[in-house]
């Protein structure tokens, strides 16, 4: 069972609340509300405190994989706590005792599993449609200025680069694919947006080619520099109304070319009826 909302929710584990906040693409759990699951601890505080020393002393580097985020605090604030993804909790589980550890495990698999589901299946035919519409302005873009000096695989590889860069402060597509976490054999970012992160790109990708044309833009230079600017200028209005950046979206499982790209119809006409001969 989880509470609150897709960035910020409170999972329970056996009616214990485990915090959790989504960050660089996972979700990322307070670790000392897992103690207290795990360990069945009146000071859950005071038990992790114990365990990171120990950690420390056995050489275990957990700074590697607990990082401190901020969730809400039981006076309602936020507060910086350490958090840990699954993979990172999995490493901790190791040192508890507890009988709880492999119910909790199984339960990590559970919630994760589940969470991806819940947000994939509910979105799945939105997010087709915006990968259809950023497809079509995208390519929209590159045919306008396929008539103003941007030619070669090369030069069109340039203004993609250009297009993310802005938009994800990175210097080149291969950097927001690594950034996300995408498989790197993976040629398509737009295969694994959400809606939201479609939603900035399809702007970034339009209002660029709304620049090219009034500005009546020649050759790659101050082409890509435009795409660049455009990106760099929808991340500060982003910034600006506090939204989220796309980097730190959500991140789905990817759309097969077959979930978005629209089936084909049949313009055969349909056969008529054979002609019923005339009573004798």
């Amino acid at each position: 069972m989880e509470l609150g909302d897709k960035d910020l929710t409170v999972a329970l584990f056996d009616q214990f609340p485990i915090r959790r906040t989504w960050h660089e693409a996972e979700w990322w759990y307070s670790v000392v509300d897992c103690m207290a699951a795990l360990a069945a601890t009146p000071n859950p505080r005071g038990y992790w405190s114990d365990l990171k020393r120990k950690l420390k002393k056995e050489g275990a580097m957990y700074e590697d994989f607990v990082h401190s985020l901020p969730l809400p605090a039981a006076d309602g604030r936020m507060a910086k706590t350490d958090c840990a993804t699954t993979e990172g909790l999995l490493r901790i589980i190791q040192a508890v005792p507890s009988p709880n550890a492999e119910p909790f495990k199984q339960w990590l698999a559970q919630v994760g599993a589940a969470a991806l589901e819940d947000t994939e299946d509910g979105n799945k035919q939105l997010r087709s449609e915006h990968r259809l519409k950023l497809h079509t302005v995208d390519a929209l873009l590159h045919e306008l200025v396929s008539f103003r000096g941007i030619v070669t695989p090369e030069q069109h590889q340039a203004l993609t680069d250009a297009n993310y860069a802005g938009l994800y402060a990175v210097a080149t597509e291969r950097n927001v694919i690594e950034m996300r976490h995408l498989p790197m054999l993976s040629d398509e970012p737009m295969d694994w947006m959400g809606v939201a992160e479609s939603a900035y790109n399809e702007f970034q990708r339009a209002l660029t080619a709304t620049v090219v044309e009034r500005k009546n833009l020649q050759g790659q230079t101050a082409i890509t520099t435009a795409a660049e600017d455009v990106g760099v200028q929808i991340r500060l209005t982003i910034e600006r109304t506090g939204g989220t950046m796309p980097e730190d979206l959500p991140r789905y499982r990817r759309l097969s070319r077959g979930d978005w790209v629209p089936e084909l119809q049949d313009d055969a006409p349909a056969e008529l009826p054979a002609e019923t001969p005339p009573e004798a």
